[in-house]
């Protein structure tokens, strides 16, 4: 199943928090039909909003990174963004 089996075609899902859970929790090929669908500087904007910070999904965005994105990137380089999420609930504990 894809990732998009459940989603109704009139659904109130807003851009932003389809193209975001796609990226997250998608499959490859959802990946490639979130492209098809989306222009990829809107991905890339929201990739990088909502996504490309978390240390939580360090393997999934070096691949979106290097293989939709052309970027030529290693994991350091996600390490060096700021993790506003992760540093939150580190500092919760």
């Amino acid at each position: 199943m894809n990732i998009f089996w459940n989603i109704k075609k009139n659904s109130n899902i807003d851009d932003a928090t389809l193209i975001e859970h796609t990226l997250k929790y998608g499959d490859f090929n959802d990946i490639i039909k979130l492209f098809k669908k989306f222009d990829k500087n809107k991905i890339k904007r929201i990739w990088l909003k909502t996504m490309a910070n978390d240390k939580r999904f360090l393997k999934i965005n070096l691949m979106i990174a290097r293989i939709f994105f052309d970027m030529d990137v290693e994991k350091e380089y996600f390490k060096e963004l700021n993790n506003a999420r992760f540093e939150v609930r580190m500092s919760l504990k």
